[in-house]
């Protein structure tokens, strides 16, 4: 493997066109522009960070790509350009951080060009943007002309970054920035500050606390520190131990990028869809831990201080040389190993509103026009494997210009011993399901009716309110229809026109997206293929086996594992999936010991399995990496020990918990109850299989459908592949290699 290019080259060479120019998004690299529009705030962000004091012909670049959204006709710049340099009109509005962040790259070009009348244009264009923002009480967003209020909440983040940039534009005294940290008091909350303020100056609760706002936050105090603001040090410090208490993921490593009034950690719709636009899913972002990183490496310098304004504390410095090590750390995990440059970040299934459990490699629900967003019927979501400028520039600023080291594999201690797979998926079932409890004719209804084109959406509701999905075609929900009906003893209508929808998603790398045009995944490009494969359409024309094999290959880890798409982390979950994926195209990982070394250092005491080396054990990641030992043609070690910590989550209700001390989940006991039935442990052991199926039948919604809970809405067809895959095998009536590869 070539050495991957350091984070500052590949920024030069991946993102800057020869007039340095930068797009909002890349995919792995330039030949993959996801979002080529530009925006005000990342050209403002490569001018401070890129040049360095010898570069004057980078500064000058910069400078000019800068000036391309000046404004012609009303002071300040346009936010937002086309690829060819034409003004959108959703950027013909004045932000005032945004504002003041370019009126602070217009500052440091000055300096490094030595031009006295490019800094006295900075401190001018500041002026303006400080003047308009205390006229109309710190607004988040005002028209063009600077005179009307478009928002009039007052955003943590943006009131910052006024701060930083009017600390670094304005040399002498600063009325400004007394201004700016009697406001900064408002956000306070305790030992954590409040992301926003409504229009009319109260916290916004809804908005709650964001990790990236308070990281900017303790940046404005350690500056007013600098400043003479004798509590602002103490600001910082509390702010960023706030983020590191609460925000910590407890199944894996990093920080949330949100938390409710509470300061808990949820899944929250009532936020998003009443309060400010946003996602209810929370997400770890590494331009959030990249300024943590820098805000916690500052603010543990001030309590070292003599003049801090706080007493010494040596514990406090440690914790936050801690979380300064800890963001740090995700940032380097987030970073392409090979092709250089850093992903968005990582998001979570949540099993219940605060416990994240399953890894997505996509952020759901986002407000429409997110940047590097794509649409998916009446969703949105971001793919977390995209590569934004904002992140690496701030990663840049935070952390340095470094090069990626590769992790290297875990020891393979202890080779599992052989156990030949068959992979025959000739046949779903060897009897149907005994009839009673489950009115499977409502169900196939049903599922019937989420047909959408030459494919299948999750949900039969063409255009539903909440956070319910519709009926628009999708290559995970695809998989699960066709593995209902088979296994139902159904036959799939029209399979050549699945399978041209199937295949009309593959994408030139050869991997799969989750519709036409979307980006490739290790997820759906496993959906994708194993569909074809019951439908027997592994050798169709319009499928390019080698290109597939080659994508997924390029998914591997130098530590062994698989992540969501080339570079992407890795984790067991997809791990799994890759493995099943390339096992059903009769192909083998480029270094299965590699691989199996990392599956097993997922194993704990307990003979679970957590979805990275060092994670508690979960029943989503055991059953992951039972499957993808046992698709390897491998005896799953422990096996005796890993199936009485199964047994063990079942309550008497007839459910599983997911994990020791946590809640029923429906999903959860799926994957127990698969990962038991794989061991052959399901009908030799203690569970209650009786008991269980009146627990899953209970769940059957009005409509035929599934849901989570009893009495609910139905929910997709994820939740009823579920419960017709778990009764099954609750009844012994699943092929095992069916079992194993369908998942």
């Amino acid at each position: 493997m070539s050495a991957p290019p350091s984070l500052r080259t590949f920024v030069l060479e991946q993102f800057l066109d020869a007039d340095a120019r930068l797009p909002a998004v890349l995919g792995r690299d330039a030949a993959d522009v996801i979002t080529p529009d530009r925006t005000l705030r990342d050209a403002s962000l490569a001018l401070l960070v890129l040049p360095g004091p010898d570069d004057l012909d980078l500064t000058a670049r910069l400078l000019a790509a800068l000036r391309e959204f000046t404004d012609p006709e009303q002071p300040g710049f346009r936010e937002l350009l086309d690829v060819t340099g034409a003004a959108h009109p959703v950027g013909d509005i004045r932000t005032p951080a945004t504002q003041a962040l370019a009126a602070w790259a217009l500052h440091r070009a000055g300096v490094l060009l030595y031009d006295a009348a490019l800094t006295a244009e900075a401190r001018e264009r500041l002026d303006r943007v400080t003047g308009a923002v205390l006229r109309h009480d710190w607004p988040a967003r005002l028209d063009r002309s600077w005179s009307t209020v478009l928002d009039g909440a007052s955003p943590l983040e943006d009131t910052a970054l006024l701060v930083l940039a009017a600390d670094a534009v304005t040399t002498s005294d600063a009325p400004f920035l007394d201004t700016a940290a009697h406001h900064l008091e408002r956000y306070v909350h305790g030992d954590g500050v409040w992301a926003a303020l409504t229009p009319r100056g109260e916290p916004d609760t809804l908005h709650g606390h964001r990790a990236r706002a308070s990281a900017l936050a303790a940046l404005a105090w350690t500056a007013l520190h600098r400043r003479g603001h004798s509590a602002a040090a103490d600001r910082a410090r509390r702010a960023l131990l706030h983020i590191q208490a609460h925000h910590g993921h407890t199944g894996a490593r990093g920080y949330w990028d949100r938390s409710g009034a509470d300061s808990v950690v949820r899944v929250d719709p009532i936020a998003a869809l009443h309060g400010r636009p946003d996602s209810p899913f929370p997400a770890k972002l590494v331009a959030d831990h990249a300024l943590l990183a820098l805000a916690a490496r500052r603010t543990a310098a001030l309590m070292t201080g003599d003049d801090s304004g706080v007493p010494h504390d040596d514990d406090t410095a440690v914790r936050l040389k801690a979380l300064a090590e800890d963001a740090a750390a995700e940032v380097e995990r987030y970073t392409d190993v090979r092709a250089g440059g850093v992903f968005q970040g990582q998001g979570s299934w949540f099993s219940t509103p605060v416990d994240p459990t399953v890894p997505l490699a996509r952020h759901v629900l986002v407000p429409p026009r997110s940047t590097g967003s794509f649409a998916v019927g009446n969703t949105t979501y971001v793919p977390f494997h995209g590569k934004h400028a904002h992140t690496q520039l701030l990663a840049l600023w935070a952390l340095g210009d470094r090069v990626p080291t590769a992790p290297a594999a875990p020891a393979l201690t202890e080779p599992p011993e052989p156990d030949p797979f068959d992979n025959d998926l000739g046949h779903v079932t060897s009897a149907p399901v005994t009839d009673g409890l489950v009115d499977f004719a409502a169900y196939l209804r049903w599922l019937r009716s989420t047909q959408s084109g030459l494919g299948y959406g999750l949900t039969p509701y063409r255009a539903p309110l909440g956070l319910r999905s519709d009926r628009t075609a999708q290559t995970f929900s695809v998989l699960h229809v066709v593995s209902d009906l088979l296994a139902l003893g159904e036959e799939v209508p029209d399979v050549p026109g699945v399978l041209r929808g199937v295949f009309a998603t593959q994408n030139p790398d050869g991997g799969f997206g989750e519709q036409p045009s979307l980006p490739s995944e290790t997820f759906t490009t496993y959906c994708a293929v194993l569909t074809a494969v019951v439908l027997g359409g592994g050798d169709h024309p319009d499928f390019d086996r080698d290109a597939c094999v080659r994508f997924l290959k390029d998914c591997q880890r130098p530590e062994g594992g698989f992540g969501n798409a080339p570079g992407f982390p890795a984790d067991a979950w997809h791990s799994h999936l890759a493995t099943l994926t390339l096992v059903a195209l009769d192909a083998r990982p480029e270094r299965p010991d590699d691989l199996v070394a990392f599956l097993l250092a997922c194993q704990n005491p307990d003979g679970g399995y957590g979805n990275l080396p060092g994670s508690p054990s979960d029943t989503f990641a055991t059953f992951r990496v039972v499957g993808a030992l046992i698709a390897l043609g491998l005896r799953p070690p422990h096996a005796e020990r890993t199936s009485a910590w199964l047994h063990g989550l079942q309550t008497e209700a007839g459910g599983f918990r997911y994990r020791d001390g946590s809640v029923e989940s429906f999903v959860g006991s799926y994957h127990a109850i698969g990962a038991l039935y794989m061991l052959g442990a399901l009908h030799s052991g203690p569970a209650d299989t009786d008991a269980c199926v009146r627990w899953i039948a209970v769940r059957q919604s009005a409509d035929g459908g599934f849901s989570r809970t009893p009495g609910g809405p139905s929910e997709t067809t994820d939740e009823g592949f579920i419960a017709v895959q778990a009764l099954h095998m609750l009844e012994g009536k699943l092929n095992r290699s069916w079992a194993v590869m369908m998942t």
